[in-house]
């Protein structure tokens, strides 16, 4: 019986010299857990595990406070303000869109937390509030329309819930885009309105991208499409009617090759997530942010539905 007694206060000194004493300093991610987006949600969730257990050992042991929104911007504000109720949370990732964004950086902002949108890069490096710079957007339209100009198109229609996007005009687009741009009214808008020489740059979610490509593939057949974000998202392509001429555009950096060889399904979309936590954990130590700079990558869907690298120009590209 004492050796047993001996032996278990022996095991409790152990245990207890094993356990992190260390204060707790949470990053909240605000994602989509349940619904439409839950498996987007998951795989956010574990590239920001994935950045904490990479984290080197500092004064305060960091965990993840993942909350759920659905992808609804009003879940959103009302997962933000709950993060902020937690003076352990020290710093906020996501929303992950900028409709959730918008409602999310309204209650954010002022309140001393820093915070991350996985989607508004800074082009030079690291992240920017999106309320404060556009270049996360205009990037991408600048992209999509040089790429758009080499297919022949002569305009680019911005369509879809421009929610969360910079309010630039038409006159401002066509600067950005290096060519005429034009906005159709409405979510969907009417496709009446379309013409044979344009092209698509989707602003909204993809599963309203995926009714929209649906409703102008037997109007517009071969009309280019692109997707602004969330192009790889599952959702896009179990909904949609994928034949031809649907593309898609993403930020990277040098950083991504290196990260998608230890992953299984490597997306830009959960880089980019995991390369917002690693922004969160520099501001939660005070470290340094990176300067590694991002550039836009360009993707194309097959008929088969398979995703693959887009270069403009190339034989054998999907056109």
């Amino acid at each position: 019986m004492l050796a047993r007694t001996l032996w278990l206060i022996a095991a409790l000194f152990l245990l207890a010299a094993c356990s992190d004493v260390r204060p707790v300093a949470k990053i909240g991610l605000i994602a989509p857990f349940e619904g439409l987006y839950r498996s987007t949600g998951y795989a956010a969730l574990e590239q920001t595990r994935a950045a904490i257990a990479g984290a080197p050992a500092g004064q305060a042991a960091l965990i993840p406070l993942a909350l759920d929104d659905s992808a609804a911007p009003q879940r959103s504000l009302r997962a933000a303000q709950k993060l902020l109720v937690d003076p352990t949370v020290k710093a906020i990732v996501g929303p992950l869109a900028p409709a959730q964004g918008a409602a999310a950086g309204a209650a954010i902002r002022g309140a001393g937390v820093p915070w991350i949108a996985p989607y508004a890069v800074d082009p030079a490096g690291g992240f920017a509030d999106p309320a404060v710079s556009d270049a996360w957007a205009t990037g991408l339209v600048a992209a999509a329309g040089s790429a758009a100009r080499g297919q022949g198109a002569q305009v680019l229609v911005l369509a879809g819930d421009d929610t969360g996007w910079p309010a630039l005009s038409s006159e401002e687009w066509t600067t950005v885009a290096g060519m005429p741009a034009v906005r159709l009214a409405g979510n969907v808008g009417d496709l009446a309105a379309l013409a044979g020489d344009e092209a698509i740059f989707w602003l909204g979610a993809p599963d309203a991208a995926a009714d929209f490509i649906n409703l102008l593939r037997p109007v517009y057949p071969d009309m280019p499409v692109w997707i602004g974000l969330g192009g790889s998202d599952p959702v896009l392509t179990e909904r949609a009617n994928i034949d031809r001429k649907l593309y898609w555009l993403a930020w990277s950096n040098s950083l991504y090759n290196g990260w998608a060889a230890q992953h299984t399904s490597p997306t830009p979309e959960a880089f980019l997530v995991y390369q917002a936590t690693q922004a969160a954990i520099d501001a939660v130590r005070g470290a340094a942010t990176s300067t590694v700079p991002w550039h836009v990558e360009l993707f194309e869907y097959g008929p088969d539905g398979v995703s693959r690298p887009f270069i403009p120009g190339q034989a054998g590209a999907v056109d």
